[in-house]
């Protein structure tokens, strides 16, 4: 991340010029390019005065303290002054000397003002055979010769309509090519006929590319010329290479990322940025001002316009005109004759050629976005940097309109590909998303856990002693838990602190059962609903005082019923005097289950604390004090189905807390158990987690509905009796036993009727387990009409690419104790 007073993008002339200006005024400056060296098209020129020129304004922003970001790309400009940038950091280093750097760094910007001095990009033409090794532009065979001492050709044809081109003639002439220049107008200056005449560069006049001869180079070039306003095959003329350039485009590409668009000028045959709202100026050739002088004056302008914006004084700067060249360029798009035509390439990188715009043309797409769409012209990483405007002229020639009546297409970011791996950054495997830890996390692992991801949290999995699997390690802590006692960290629990007067009735209103008599030191399960009557999320809320409530959601739902609940009282209910507190990291949690966990925390509470079944009771609320004199809350509520209580301590207090429960379980024979154990002792007991509330089940379908009040409003109740909810044959939570007591079968398996095993099904299997207490495979899921229908009927879960057809018998969700004896005992 990053900030600064203004960012300059493009280090030309004028991307030069104007940081220097703001910066000479005391700003702070950023300026980012994407090449290697600042200077831009002065780094394509071998002049003596370009070169003097290059390193004035480089003297310029060292001496004002510029700080200068190459290799470093601006791809897309945001909302509020943001920028997002590439930065190459390694690319060109050697191995051995970036082992600990990146390769990419993907920077967010922040700008008070941003300057874009981009530059322009030159046209192509069409003609045929332009796909041919040895068609380029004309700038880029100047820039292989002046910055790479690379000659594009021996013998070389360029053909252009605009002024640009003359310098490089010279230039790749004097570097000792035999070059011919066509240039599609009739008319140029004396200055520019004369230059090319002391360089001993061939000039016609009128003429233009018509078709390149050779298939895998250039052989040679079939020229065309001018009569009138039609083109006719003129001669051919043999080369290597041929140069071309049809216009310059400005790159106004960042500037419609902020929903600018650009209008159409036709003296200078481009599209120029409109003015923008926002503090983003254009400059130099990126505003259509193509002389150096004119483009120095621009970038210094805007640079002092800035400064001034942010009340600095400066020397006043007049802006020049867009424009600059002496002769007029001639809009020249496709050079076409009547004869028989070859392939005449807009956008190479995607193989649209003019007749694929043609053709589009006739199907009925008619608007440049579905031209866009249709032929690919323009899309991808191209953005309309290459065929844009060439597409939009011909698409313009079809519908017999003007360029400006038919329009640009939307220009979005990245501007140029970046990696996806500077977008990721840091967040990669282990670091894709935030860990949370408990605040026993460390003491879980110094006691053999084994962990794993639950939501954004990571949880104890199982606890294996010496020699045990997985399976051997759940097993026997679920199993110690139903005969003895154990314990989990369930500080991932969802813990929201509600307080206020209204307290009581924002959870009446959000709770499908009541809560508006619960009394204080009880706690209740509860039930809650969106607002389509679909179940979002369960958990149990205790009430500690008059107008203070804990409540505890499952880890998976935490975020979002803590988002539901602030948008109830901030959105739909503001008079509601209620204050809402995610306080889940404040209290680390363990759950004490098994016949024995009332000896277990007798032992570990002050002896003024009575944990006795009169006085905290099944579903009992008590705040108290452990020993040491750490405070702490604890519940009498279970998740296992034995008797249990879940105590909270806060967070800085957990180990201490955890080590005395852990002495007293471990003295008794008692365990550690973690998620694995912690899902096969709910399974057994029927109760529903996040992947059975799924967003698809009511709460009759969890065979919950007993919790629904009929006598209260509350939210999702009108909805939730919508008929295609309330039908009979909707899938029900049920049990499943495997009918061979010592087969298996596998989450995710379908539920089907004996006598259709194929299509959707009848259901699905939610959670499959070993049971210790039954002695066998059990699962939980939904099929539809539930325990009722498929009484005495026969049914298979499906399931052909892992364990195969198994038969099943379908029982009670409540599989282990249903009366509850033993969690109340």
């Amino acid at each position: 991340h990053g900030f600064c007073d203004l960012l300059v993008v493009g280090s030309g002339i004028a991307g030069l010029a104007a940081a220097a200006e703001a910066a000479k005024a005391g700003l702070e400056v950023w300026l980012v390019e994407q090449d290697f060296l600042l200077g831009g098209e002065l780094l394509s020129r071998v002049d003596e005065e370009s070169r003097r020129m290059r390193d004035r304004l480089l003297g310029d922003i060292e001496q004002y303290g510029v700080r200068i970001m190459t290799r470093t790309s601006v791809f897309g400009l945001y909302d509020y002054g943001v920028a997002g940038l590439f930065e190459r950091v390694t690319d060109h280093l050697p191995r051995d000397q970036h082992a600990y750097l990146p390769r990419h760094r993907f920077w967010t910007l922040r700008a008070k003002h941003i300057v874009i001095a981009s530059g322009a990009l030159e046209r192509s033409l069409a003609f045929g055979n332009n796909d041919v090794p040895g068609v380029m532009g004309v700038a880029a065979a100047r820039t292989y010769l002046n910055r790479y001492s690379v000659l594009a050709g021996e013998k070389l044809v360029i053909a252009t309509n605009n002024d640009s081109s003359y310098e490089s003639a010279v230039d790749l002439a004097a570097a000792g090519a035999s070059v011919v220049l066509l240039d599609a107008r009739r008319q140029v200056s004396d200055h520019s006929l004369n230059m090319l005449r002391e360089a001993g560069v061939e000039a016609r006049y009128g003429s233009a590319p018509l078709r390149v001869v050779g298939r895998k180079s250039v052989d040679g070039l079939v020229t065309a010329v001018a009569r009138g306003d039609v083109w006719s095959e003129d001669a051919t003329l043999q080369c290597d290479a041929v140069l071309i350039s049809g216009g310059w485009s400005p790159i106004v590409n960042l500037l419609s990322h902020r929903g600018v668009k650009p209008v159409w000028d036709s003296e200078l045959a481009c599209f120029l940025p409109s003015p923008c709202e926002e503090p983003v100026h254009m400059c130099g050739a990126a505003a259509g001002i193509w002389k150096t002088d004119d483009c120095e004056r621009s970038g210094r302008f805007a640079g002092s316009n800035v400064a001034k914006a942010l009340g600095k004084e400066t020397a006043e700067v007049s802006n020049p005109r867009p424009g600059g060249w002496e002769n007029q360029i001639l809009p020249l798009y496709e050079i076409r004759t009547s004869g028989k035509q070859l392939k005449s390439f807009v956008d190479p990188q995607h193989d649209v050629t003019t007749a694929d715009v043609r053709l589009a043309h006739q199907e009925g797409y008619v608007s440049v976005e579905h031209l866009k769409r249709y032929t690919t012209l323009g899309m991808a990483t191209d953005q309309g940097k290459v065929g844009n405007v060439i597409g939009i002229a011909l698409m313009a020639e079809a519908l017999g309109k003007d360029i400006p009546e038919v329009g640009t297409t939307t220009f979005r970011p990245p501007y140029t590909p970046i990696s996806l791996g500077a977008l990721v950054g840091r967040g990669v495997g282990q670091h894709f998303r935030a860990l949370r830890r408990t605040p026993m996390h460390q003491w879980n692992l110094d006691h053999g856990g084994t962990m794993t991801d639950a939501g954004l949290w990571h949880r104890p999995w199982y606890f294996a002693r010496d020699g045990e699997s997985l399976s051997d390690a759940y097993i026997r802590e679920t199993a110690t838990a139903r005969s003895c006692a154990a314990l989990c960290d369930v500080t991932s629990l969802g813990k929201i602190a509600i307080q206020g007067p209204d307290a009581t009735e924002l959870l009446n209103r959000v709770y499908s059962n009541p809560f508006a008599k619960l009394p204080v030191g009880k706690a209740r399960y509860g039930i809650m609903l969106r607002d389509d009557g679909i179940v979002m999320d369960d958990g149990t809320t205790w009430r500690l005082t008059e107008h203070e409530y804990f409540m505890t959601t499952t880890t998976a739902h935490a975020v979002k019923v803590m988002a539901f609940l602030e948008e109830l009282v901030q959105v739909r209910w503001p008079d509601m005097r209620v204050l809402l507190t995610s306080v889940s990291e404040q209290w680390g949690g363990v759950a004490v289950a098994g016949p024995k966990s009332r000896e277990v925390l007798e032992a570990v509470v002050e002896a003024s604390v009575d944990v006795s079944d009169e006085s905290l009771p099944f579903m009992g609320v008590v705040e108290t004090t452990f020993k040491g004199n750490i405070p702490g809350r604890i519940a009498r509520i279970s998740f296992s189905g034995e008797m249990a209580f879940e105590v909270y301590v806060p967070s800085d207090y957990a180990t201490d807390v955890l080590d005395k429960l852990w002495k007293e379980t471990e003295a008794r024979g008692g365990c550690l158990y973690g998620t694995e154990a912690l899902g096969a002792l709910r399974t057994e007991k029927g109760h529903v987690t996040g992947v059975e509330l799924d967003g698809r089940v009511t709460i009759e379908d969890a065979g919950l509905g007993k919790m629904a009040s009929s006598k209260k409003s509350y939210i999702g109740s009108v909805l939730r009796h919508r008929p295609e909810l309330v039908r009979d044959d909707r899938p029900r939570l049920v049990g499943i036993f495997p009918k061979d007591r010592t087969k298996t079968f596998k989450s995710g398996a379908i539920l089907c009727g004996a006598d259709s095993v194929s299509g959707l099904g009848e259901g699905w299997i939610t959670a499959v387990t070993y049971s210790p207490a039954l002695g066998h495979w059990i699962g939980l899921g939904y099929i539809r009409g539930g325990q009722v229908a498929w009484d005495g009927r026969h049914a298979v879960a499906a399931d052909p690419t892992r364990t195969g057809n198994v038969d099943v018998e379908i029982v009670s969700p409540h599989m282990y104790d249903p009366a509850g004896e033993r969690m109340r005992g």
